[in-house]
């Protein structure tokens, strides 16, 4: 008997996406899925549209918005799969991958985390994940695999992609949940850094393909995403790296990216881009550098989310 895979998305104002994945899901006609849709305080209620049209599907309704790494957490604790699919909403499926990425991971126990390959749902040639290469503890940056045709099947990465990553049940139970301080992205580079400290290996299956329609909820640019990237990438680079490199990479930040990155925005005008920014470098004054997480509060203001 196959084992169950548990698909978690989050849905936040996006219904009519949501329902796009499900019809995407449904043409699979897979036995032993279980899918759970977390509505993390949607404006609208989804839930009775949602079991209208998909009875067995589990929703999920937060109280308040808990971001990505919450809303997944929330729907893990309802999950009963030995394998868990974490699928954006924004996504779609068109052919049955599922069962291929639980065979490899049920044959390779040192897989912490499977990925495929994400495409862009209007092109699909244009790819926006191969795996990432390793954040660079100086700049606290990395980048997307260059050439990924010219890699083995499966290769590995140092990071998964929040946007569909499979993980086993029993690697979460060990390494925990994401982690939720960071409230929108880098939290699945944090928790690939936690899941390679543990042991295991991040893996890309090309052969594998998921559709992203990228940052339909958020905007390609916006300052809600700037403010998030100044502020988690401190965060990222508090939590995983300690003593004369994160030294550097605070003066590296601080002194050229930070500056550099307002510059760019006063350039084009986009002065609600350099408020939000600015916001998130506030967690520079913190009064230590020690790499436990603190508690820091991550909504933001929504005279923020629009440009000046």
């Amino acid at each position: 008997m196959k084992p169950t895979v548990s698909i978690i998305t989050v849905n936040y104002n996006g219904l009519f996406m949501t329902m796009e994945l499900l019809r995407s899901l449904s043409r699979l006609s897979l036995d032993n899925l279980e899918i759970i849709v977390v509505d993390n305080a949607s404006l609208f209620n989804p839930e009775q549209e949602i079991k209208q049209h998909y009875p067995t599907v589990k929703v999920v309704v937060s109280e308040k918005n808990l971001g990505f790494a919450g809303g997944n957490n929330l729907g893990l604790q309802k999950a009963t799969g030995a394998f868990i699919f974490f699928l954006n909403n924004d996504t779609e499926l068109k052919e049955d991958i599922i069962t291929q990425m639980v065979d490899l991971m049920s044959i390779n126990h040192h897989i912490g985390a499977l990925c495929p390959h994400i495409c862009d749902f209007e092109a699909p040639h244009r790819l926006q994940y191969a795996g990432f290469t390793e954040i660079n503890p100086l700049s606290g940056r990395n980048s997307l695999h260059d050439n990924p045709e010219d890699k083995p099947l499966p290769y590995l990465t140092a990071y998964p992609h929040g946007a569909a990553m499979m993980v086993r049940r029993s690697t979460i139970d060990q390494v925990g949940p994401m982690a939720e301080e960071y409230f929108l992205y880098y939290e699945e580079l944090d928790w690939g850094h936690q899941i390679r400290q543990a042991g295991y290996d991040i893996v890309v299956d090309p052969r594998f393909l998921v559709y992203h329609k990228e940052s339909a909820s958020v905007g390609l640019q916006s300052p809600m995403k700037a403010f998030y990237h100044s502020r988690n990438r401190l965060l990222f680079m508090r939590r995983n790296v300690s003593g004369l490199p994160l030294m550097i990479f605070m003066l590296y930040f601080f002194l050229i990216a930070a500056p550099k990155a307002i510059l760019g925005f006063a350039i084009q005008a986009e002065w609600g881009h350099v408020r939000a920014f600015t916001r998130g470098l506030w967690l520079f004054h913190l009064p230590s550098f020690k790499p436990e997480i603190e508690k820091v509060a991550h909504p933001i203001h929504a005279n923020v989310l629009t440009q000046a």
